[in-house]
């Protein structure tokens, strides 16, 4: 409903803050303002300690706002909207981006909670989108859909004021860029996924792939699960040293490709002394592999690094025989073996 000349001098005087609807079931577009059908007047109330407080009736929506803006509640209210704004997430900073690449501008705004023209943020709103955005149109309030961050909503708005084509916005919001690999082994499958040309799929929740998350309670070093959804139901696909191990699984899955090889251990970490170089030199002469380990300290399978430990040889070599673990050898630090 369009503000009446009268009310909106009003407002400018008093500088005047109206409080929109916290709730999409709202029929004025302003919060605690409502049409009473029996008086043919909107009603106008606030919240006080659970109770009901009738603030009084008006002829239009707007005077029945601006009543609301007057008083204590609307002026609270009005102080916390006007709060500064937080900082964009992932995704809100990728719409942002998008912006600038179509050549357009967010409208912001300080008279709204979420910063941005015509979008106000419902905290109250089920579901994940708690952006609303509404415009003026033939003289009323007209809410033009609900978003999941404030950016996507202004970007709507952006491309509707340019006569753009804004039916890209229903799509579930952009992905956020992937993370920084948190090991060698995990920047490892980054890379093999780059020359397999697949992409990693990223997700805003907490490891930053999509159906990989963190499981710091799983026994042994693979505590990132990898879950889809299939028929209905969510199904575990396994656990992975690293959440990449795990994206890169899932890239493989949706690609059709093979994901055997994915429970194979790490690539070899990179020769810390040109002994170690030599050695690993020497086993391919040898036709030897030396087998990997994302779980070990050293990278290799078995051994452990012992920075304290007395003398050069640094290195222990431990194996399972007859069901106990036994130190079998150690490695000294230039990269040569010897019996303990």
């Amino acid at each position: 409903m369009a503000p009446t000349h009268t009310s909106l001098r009003l407002q400018v005087s008093e500088r005047l803050m109206l409080i929109p609807a916290d709730t999409k079931s709202s029929t004025t577009g302003y919060k605690n303002v409502s049409f009473n059908r029996s008086r043919e007047k909107f009603e106008v109330y606030a919240r006080d300690g659970g109770k009901r407080v009738r603030l009084g009736y008006f002829d239009t929506a707007e005077e029945a706002a601006t009543a609301y803006a007057r008083s204590e509640y609307g002026r609270a209210d009005a102080a916390k909207l006007l709060q500064p704004r937080a900082a964009p997430t992932a995704a809100g900073a990728e719409v942002i981006r998008q912006a600038e690449r179509e050549g357009l501008t967010l409208v912001t705004s300080s008279s709204s909670n979420s910063g941005y023209k015509g979008v106000t943020y419902h905290a109250k709103a089920q579901g994940r989108k708690k952006y609303s955005l509404m415009v003026t149109a033939g003289g009323k309030q007209v809410t033009l859909g609900w978003f999941a961050t404030a950016e996507q909503a202004a970007l709507f708005y952006a491309r509707r004021e340019a006569g753009r084509d804004t039916s890209d916005l229903t799509a579930p919001p952009p992905p956020p860029p992937p993370p920084a690999p948190s090991s060698a082994a995990g920047a490892e499958a980054v890379r093999q996924a780059e020359r397999e040309g697949l992409t990693l799929a990223t997700s805003g929740n907490s490891t930053g792939y999509k159906g990989v998350s963190f499981c710091p309670k799983q026994s042994g070093s693979k505590k990132y699960k990898l879950a889809v959804r299939a028929g209905g139901r969510k199904v575990t696909l396994g656990y992975f040293a690293t959440a990449e191990q795990a994206a890169l699984f899932y890239a493989r899955r949706e690609a059709g490709r093979d994901t055997s090889d994915l429970t194979a251990p790490p690539p070899p970490p990179p020769p810390t002394s040109a002994a170690g170089a030599e050695a690993i030199q020497q086993a391919g002469r040898e036709g030897l592999t030396l087998v990997t380990s994302s779980s070990s300290n050293s990278g290799y399978k078995g051994v452990c690094c012992r920075p304290k430990e007395a003398g050069s040889k640094k290195y222990m070599l431990t194996v399972t025989a007859g069901g106990n673990m036994d130190i079998a050898k150690k490695i000294n630090a230039a990269g040569t073996w010897s019996a303990d």
